[in-house]
């Protein structure tokens, strides 16, 4: 059985068009990180590439080697990109082979060749938000026309983030965040243990992302909260003392990029939450909300440039710099 946890309806849909064998074709994932996107893709892969169900059905048998290949992204008919941590986009390299042998590796010339142990190919391409026009581009006969035995999923935040080239050759499928129970559920597979309005709260804050939100219940976590809450609450707001704490919070995720830029968009997160808090409070005076407005404005500016490998250290303190002007929320 598949491990995906919620979006019922979702997997109703591949489920039927799995059973009738008409499952193939381009699909875009967006959601919200942490959302179980690429669990999804996943699980679907492992239905389509299983030697059991022979890609009629979601229940894959998990025992095959096919089954444990795809669980261990060992298997050859599973082809899987992302985006290098030390790169802002995804590299044309990686997606229509190096300059000296163009469409002789790379993804969109796997996903042609044909199945190694069975009758379909998977592709997921993760990190679709990072596809420059370039790298756009030279996707785009592939996502209009993939071979027949053949699903591409792409996968990413937001469709908006995408070009238009892109979303026009892809059918859009939404993830939406958990609430309720199911959030509480999610939490618990993360280790946390909460109840339902604290799973929702933490993921209304995180926008989403189940896994910010997991690290955001977190003991560490919830403490550096209520530290960052006091300064942004602060009259004035302190900047240097905010810029500090937050760098130092950044500082404890480690040196790898990927994590310092996750733990900087979960704290500016944290901040949006904080000022859509005061924007709600000033709701019955209009004098009073174009503080909170702005601040909002800037911050969201500010998890913008985390997005795009902006330098950490003068982002965070202009950030705070932006946020100290004028008078306390």
């Amino acid at each position: 059985m598949i491990e995906v946890v919620g979006h019922q309806k979702l997997l109703e849909r591949f489920a039927t068009a799995m059973s009738k064998g008409r499952l193939s074709g381009t699909f875009l994932l967006v959601g919200p990180p942490g959302i179980g996107k690429a669990l999804f893709a996943k699980a679907i892969s492992k239905g389509l590439l299983c030697e059991q169900t022979k890609g009629k059905s979601l229940d894959a048998c998990g025992k095959c080697d096919s089954c444990y290949q795809v669980a261990a992204d060992t298997h050859p008919d599973l082809i899987q990109v992302r985006k290098p941590d030390d790169r802002a986009y995804i590299p044309l390299e990686l997606l229509i082979g190096p300059p000296e042998s163009r469409m002789q590796e790379g993804f969109c010339r796997d996903i042609r060749l044909r199945p190694f142990r069975g009758s379909r190919k998977v592709a997921i391409l993760h990190d679709a938000d990072y596809l420059n026009e370039e790298g756009a581009n030279s996707l785009l006969k592939t996502l209009e026309e993939p071979p027949a035995d053949a699903v591409l999923f792409l996968i990413g935040t937001n469709e908006q983030r995408q070009l238009p080239t892109i979303r026009s050759r892809c059918r859009i499928i939404r993830f939406l965040p958990p609430t309720g129970e199911l959030a509480r559920e999610l939490m618990s597979r993360r280790g946390i243990e909460c109840d339902a309005a604290q799973a929702d709260i933490a993921i209304e804050i995180c926008g989403g992302d189940c896994d910010a939100a997991a690290s955001l219940l977190s003991g560490e976590v919830e403490l550096f909260r209520h530290e960052l809450t006091k300064h942004l609450t602060a009259r004035p707001v302190p900047a240097v003392s905010l810029a500090k704490t937050v760098s130092a919070f950044v500082d404890e995720a480690g040196k790898e990029p990927a994590q310092r830029r996750d733990r900087l968009r979960d704290i500016l997160s944290m901040a949006v939450a904080t000022f859509r808090d005061a924007l709600k409070n000033t709701a019955a005076d209009p004098q009073q909300l174009t503080l909170p407005i702005y601040r909002i404005e800037r911050t969201i500016e500010a998890i913008g440039f985390v997005q795009r490998n902006a330098n950490q250290t003068a982002l965070i303190e202009t950030w705070a710099t932006d946020i100290a002007r004028g008078r306390s929320v």
